[in-house]
């Protein structure tokens, strides 16, 4: 018997156990992939060539240091200090910010990584955060704990719902629409289509909770996207989404300018899953296709339609407002 959501609550929890396994085993063994994949990288180290008197000047210190180490006399521990290592290490320096600034262009990537570096921060750590009940949250976990918090505190609702009963009856209005056969059928999902949209990912883009980046998709061979197609067109047959594509990680992100030991000054940034995101473009190209094809959006709609922006509409307003004159 096909799943359906629209069908029982009691199949959605067959759908439900019939789902989660799969794109579990899916999830692990891609994990188990990736990991037998990759290798350690060694933390990157300066690279640049530093001219051979502040090279011998190195050498010099780091024997002198040695030397002091073994026999620690007060002429062998000022030897090392006579060499002004860190006066020379300074010019160094300054020579080569002098040549990069001579040197570098718009065009030119280091311009960008300098002019990123320069608005940035930094790396800062986080310092304890103070709880509503004027304690501070000192761990990593308390710390998240009291970031929860402070999110659920902001998303929840400050005034309760004034008609308790119009409410109700929306709801169960929602559940009988539901509840009926789907009218118009979406169509499946290709292979060429999860192609594309694989192509189309951002490498650089933080992986989710299953650990699975935009780069290993990227590398995924035809039969991994075979079973991913597979996948999607089981779920949307069945008009469900996986709830495990719908867990997120949570990071908060300091507002600038803003008191650091204060929750409330951290705004949430949720990391999904790769996969979970290829089937929200799936979902969103045929709702989209759907609701233009039978005009169910409205021609005054400007926000997130194709073609269509904010400027124009507001050309369109004064436009409207010049003829009525």
């Amino acid at each position: 018997m096909p799943f359906s959501i629209h069908s029982s609550s009691g199949h959605r929890s067959e759908r439900s156990r019939f789902n989660a396994p799969l794109i579990g085993a899916l999830t692990n063994h891609i994990q188990k992939v990736v990991k037998s994949c990759s290798r350690e990288v060694r933390a990157a180290v300066d690279g640049r060539r530093m001219p051979a008197d502040a090279l011998e000047l190195l050498r010099a210190k780091n024997a002198a240091l040695r030397h002091a180490y073994a026999y620690p006399a007060s002429e062998n521990r000022s030897r090392g200090r006579a060499l002004h290592v860190r006066a020379r290490m300074l010019e160094v320096k300054n020579e080569e910010r002098s040549n990069l600034m001579e040197d570098i262009t718009p065009s030119h990537q280091a311009f960008w990584k300098l002019t990123k570096a320069l608005k940035s921060e930094g790396y800062l750590p986080t310092p304890p955060l103070k709880k509503a009940d004027s304690s501070l949250a000192v761990d990593d976990v308390e710390k998240a704990e009291c970031l929860a918090d402070s999110l659920e505190l902001q998303c929840s609702h400050t005034i309760p719902p004034v008609d308790i009963h119009h409410i109700t009856r929306i709801e169960e209005e929602v559940r009988y629409k539901t509840s009926l056969e789907p009218r118009d059928d979406l169509s499946p999902v290709s292979l060429d289509e999860v192609q594309k949209l694989v192509k189309n990912l951002n490498a650089k883009k933080a992986q989710g909770l299953d650990g699975i980046s935009n780069k290993a998709i990227k590398y995924f061979p035809i039969a991994l996207l075979s079973l991913l197609v597979a996948i999607f067109n089981v779920c949307l047959k069945n008009c469900y989404f996986p709830s495990i594509w719908k867990e997120a990680e949570v990071i908060g992100i300091h507002k600038p300018g803003k008191p650091r030991d204060l929750p409330a000054t951290y705004r949430p940034i949720s990391l999904l899953s790769g996969l979970g995101k290829i089937y929200e473009r799936i979902l969103k190209s045929r709702l989209s296709e759907y609701l233009f094809s039978k005009g169910l959006i409205i021609n005054e709609q400007f926000g997130f339609r194709p073609d269509h922006s904010c400027p124009q509409q507001a050309l369109r307003l004064v436009e409207y407002i010049t003829d009525g004159f």
